[in-house]
């Protein structure tokens, strides 16, 4: 029997036809400049890039003048009509998020001989402070295995454009642009390791490297305290809010102020997300270290379930999520559902409001939260926990860890 095609020569022509529909408007709204990069007559490629933002596959797919096809969450393509859209026009891979899937490169491999193009955001998170966000391992015996050129791309100003956790959009320039490009006689006789870290090296990029220009807009804090969950001023967990163009806290006065270039300014001290990001994940490790024995959160939230068998998820379900040092509870109608930290294989945040649980056993889970909860302190904590209960360290040596050493996405 006849192996089913990923690419298909109407890939090309939609693109073609979005572009001439769309790509105007998105150059105008969103200030893009990018000079066209010919692939199709060298190909197949694979194309690796930053990840700033959800949609940066569309800017991608106007850089080139051939379809790439992108590695892509399967929660993604598994979600109704949307996931029809994508799969009949772009047919991205898909890839469970944080979890090894081993099809996954059988699935890529299956592309490039068709003649594909393969893009993949090593990243895998789109990042949530503007710096880089950490490679799993495993992308330079990729390459060795795929044995084919790699471009490497640069994304520049999407991230100050819609920062993953704000509310609004901010008005200023972004722009993609080829690094270098790399043969397999270029990388013949590397070792995967030494490969690892030329992606690593090429694709650290962050928002404020080389700054643009200004980003403005509408309430340009809004969404703030999405990211920066622990208060500079009183140090309390879950505490900020954000109002305006203002970081504040419900506990003390504190009151940082966002600007155009994207830096908060406390106490007449400005800096960068990445920074601020760095001391909000160590004020979170310090405070938990002290308060994790009654430690407890809850929000309402929605929950959905997913089989790796099933071709759709299942509907939202109104849900309770508590979360506490004996693990992760949920609550559907009566009855509460019980992950213990230890039987957490991985967790992820899906776009900006959907956090993803992956247990050892059973089906993964999607929860979906109101836009002013931070999945990013949510998805930390349980970071927190599992690190602390399974590591095996003494409290004395996990108290004096750096918390971006285990902490951030």
């Amino acid at each position: 029997m006849q192996t089913k095609r990923y690419t298909s020569w109407h890939h090309g022509f939609f693109l073609k036809l979005f572009r001439f529909l769309f790509g105007p408007w998105f150059r105008l709204y969103y200030h893009f400049s990018a000079k066209r990069i010919p692939i199709k007559k060298t190909g197949p490629y694979l194309i690796l890039a930053n990840h700033t933002a959800e949609f940066d596959i569309i800017f991608l797919d106007m850089l080139f003048d051939a379809p790439l096809y992108f590695v892509a969450s399967d929660q993604l393509l598994n979600s109704g009509k949307g996931s029809w859209f994508l799969k009949t026009f772009f047919n991205p891979i898909p890839k469970s998020k944080s979890v090894a899937d081993l099809s996954l490169v059988k699935r890529i491999k299956s592309v490039i001989n068709e003649g594909g193009n393969v893009c993949i955001f090593p990243e895998g998170n789109a990042t949530m402070n503007g710096g880089p966000s950490s490679i799993p391992k495993g992308m330079g015996r990729l390459i060795q295995f795929l044995n084919i050129p790699v471009k490497f791309i640069k994304i520049e100003g999407l991230y100050l454009s819609a920062p993953r956790w704000a509310y609004h959009r901010k008005f200023g320039p972004s722009k993609m642009s080829e690094i270098t490009t790399i043969y397999p006689k270029d990388f013949k006789l590397m070792s995967a390791e030494k490969l690892e870290q030329l992606v690593k090296n090429h694709l650290s990029i962050t928002a404020y490297q080389q700054p643009l220009g200004l980003y403005q807009g509408r309430n340009l804090a809004e969404g703030l305290h999405k990211l920066i969950f622990t208060c500079p001023g009183c140090q309390n967990l879950f505490s900020t809010y954000s109002q305006g163009n203002r970081l504040k806290c419900r506990q003390c006065e504190l009151d940082a102020i966002y600007d155009e270039k994207g830096l908060l300014t406390l106490k007449q001290t400005t800096d960068n997300l990445i920074n601020h990001d760095h001391l909000n994940l160590q004020r979170f490790h310090q405070m938990m270290l002290t308060t994790y024995q009654n430690f407890k959160l809850e929000y309402p939230c929605e929950l959905s379930f997913w089989q790796d068998d099933q071709k759709r998820r299942s509907q939202f379900k109104p849900s309770i999520m508590k979360i506490s040092k004996v693990g992760v509870k949920f609550k559907l109608g009566t009855r509460w559902i019980h992950y213990p930290f230890n039987q957490i294989f991985s967790e992820a945040i899906q776009v900006r409001t959907k956090l993803l649980i992956y247990p050892k056993k059973g089906p993964m889970l999607l929860v979906r939260f109101p836009r002013s909860i931070s999945t990013y302190g949510l998805i930390n904590v349980i970071k927190w926990y599992k690190y602390f209960t399974l590591k095996g360290e003494t409290y004395a040596d996990f108290s004096k860890r750096s918390a971006i050493t285990f902490l951030g996405l």
